[in-house]
């Protein structure tokens, strides 16, 4: 089919055009945005790695900024504020499955850590993953707390990780009397605490004690071919869109000629 053949059926068929052409660029922006996740992901990981060969740095030795700790390892010793501590749920466990129970879906635990020498400083802490139980979706593990001096140690992260958020959960309580929210607002807590606190979390990757909670760092790289499989799908239903407009087109003509 030549170009002045096109533009004649393109006339006669406006809609069937424009529905081929809207389609047609929505399944290609679809699969560019998903390339550019698992570059993102890419990303995120070489830059996790190449920093973790850094020394490690303070929360207690000064008020560090973010796009000054994102992704580097970090040491903190302080108190935990148990009573404020946050229970996150619907969130993933970092491998995707947890490989003891099969279970996919939990809680993550957030606490505040009175950062020592730094009076009326809090450090979010990230402290690991918990399964959900099921039959009783407010249950959850009993994670024993230290009320002495702690020090832990983990990777900066920009906040606990984000859910889409479907109602104000403010109200809703776990077994164990903490809060349990679906994400946890960092700018919130600071306000309705009156604290000063650091603008990031620290995902705990070491555990004094055995806490009962899964502390393995988030695989960032989980998911890159699953992009990779979305981009290719989403640019072959673009490509076969704008072929059948072709084709039927061409059938079209052939019709009327005859």
């Amino acid at each position: 089919m030549n170009l002045a053949v096109m533009i004649q059926d393109i006339k006669k068929r406006p809609t069937a055009f424009i529905a081929m052409f809207f389609l047609v660029i929505l399944g290609i922006e679809l699969g560019l945005w998903q390339l550019r996740r698992a570059d993102y992901k890419i990303q995120i990981s070489q830059e996790i790695h190449a920093k973790a060969q850094l020394p490690i740095l303070s929360a207690n030795e000064k008020d560090w900024q973010v796009d000054q700790v994102l992704y580097h390892r970090m040491q903190a010793t302080g108190y935990w504020i148990v009573k404020q501590g946050v229970w996150l749920e619907n969130r993933t466990h970092p491998l995707g499955k947890d490989p003891k129970t099969g279970i996919t879906t939990g809680f993550n635990l957030l606490m505040p850590l009175q950062l020592e020498g730094k009076e009326n400083t809090i450090l979010w802490v990230n402290r690991g993953w918990a399964p959900r139980n099921f039959n009783e979706l407010n249950v959850v593990p009993f994670i024993p707390t230290s009320q002495e001096k702690v020090t832990i140690e983990g990777i900066v992260f920009l906040d606990g990780g984000k859910t889409l958020e479907l109602s104000d959960q403010t109200k809703n309580f776990a077994s164990d009397g903490l809060k349990i929210k679906e994400n946890l607002k960092l700018e919130e807590e600071e306000k309705a605490h009156q604290w000063y606190q650091s603008p990031f979390v620290l995902r705990q990757t070491n555990s004094p004690t055995n806490e009962g909670l899964d502390q393995i760092l988030p695989a960032i790289e989980t998911g890159i071919n699953t992009h990779y499989g979305y981009a290719f799908q989403w640019f072959a239903l673009a490509l076969m869109t704008f072929l059948f407009w072709v084709i039927t087109a061409y059938r079209k003509r052939s019709q009327s000629l005859r």
